[in-house]
Order: structure tokens, then C-alpha cells, then sequence
């Protein structure tokens, strides 16, 4: 008797167990994220636009606001890997600059590029931030 109830409490736990219904999204969309009143979005190729050509060395003095838009000219360094975007490190030859490629625009090490972009502040690395939308290769 006690093996006839654990085997009927034993069919019962997996017929419920096998009931999976897997619900298909039936229509995906996208989120749009922009940025807080008043500042400017890195995403918006508009506002990098506006920017005036910047020194490696006023963003790494911090002489630069953070949400400023910037336009740096230098050298890619280094190809790195932001979690959302693709990034890479620019270089004058003395400073380096995070940049995180919003515009996903392909570049090699070695590429003379100008970027336009928003300056975000100090990257994790203690290098300044810069979310770029305009890469321009030379």
C-alpha cells in the first residue's frame, strides 16, 4: 500500500511538473532612452554637432563639464569592449581618452579618427569618458 502511494504522489508531482506552458511574446519592441531634461544625449548625433574641438588635456584636468559635447582628433589605441557598446581608447600620444562608440562605427588600432561626442566624466580606468555618435576615419 505504502508503494502504490508513492507511486500515485510520484505521477502526480511530474504530470504538474510537465503542464509548462511557454507564453510567446507575441510582438517585441524597443525601448527608447534618451537623456533627462536638460542634458544633452549622447545618442543624438544633433547635439555632438555643437561640439568644439577639445584637448586630451582639458579632459584630464577636468577643465571640462561633464555633459559637454567635445570633438577630439588622435589615435585608436586600443579596441575594448563597453557592455552595451563597442569602445576603444584614443590617444594624442601623451593622454588617453575612453571612448565608447555609440555610433558602432568600425575601427582598427592604428586609425587616425576624429570623434564627436558627449563627455561623461572619469571612465573606471580614471581616463576620461567621452560617448561618441560622429567618428570620422582619416
Amino acid at each position: 500500500m505504502k508503494k502504490l502511494l508513492i507511486l500515485f504522489s510520484l505521477t502526480l508531482l511530474l504530470g504538474a511538473c510537465g503542464n509548462d506552458e511557454n507564453p510567446s511574446p507575441t510582438q517585441e519592441s524597443e525601448t527608447e532612452v534618451s537623456a533627462p531634461e536638460g542634458e544633452l544625449d549622447p545618442t543624438s548625433p544633433e547635439e555632438a554637432d555643437e561640439a568644439e574641438p577639445t584637448t586630451f588635456t582639458a579632459l584630464a584636468n577636468g577643465e571640462i563639464p561633464d555633459g559637454e559635447p567635445v570633438m577630439l582628433a588622435g589615435t585608436v589605441e586600443e579596441l575594448t569592449d563597453d557592455n552595451a557598446f563597442p569602445a576603444f581608447i584614443l590617444t594624442d600620444g601623451e593622454q588617453q581618452v575612453y571612448i565608447r562608440n555609440m555610433a558602432e562605427k568600425a575601427v582598427a588600432v592604428g586609425d587616425s579618427v576624429t570623434v564627436k561626442g558627449i563627455y561623461e566624466g572619469q571612465a573606471e580606468e580614471n581616463m576620461p569618458l567621452v560617448s561618441v555618435d560622429i567618428i570620422e576615419t582619416q
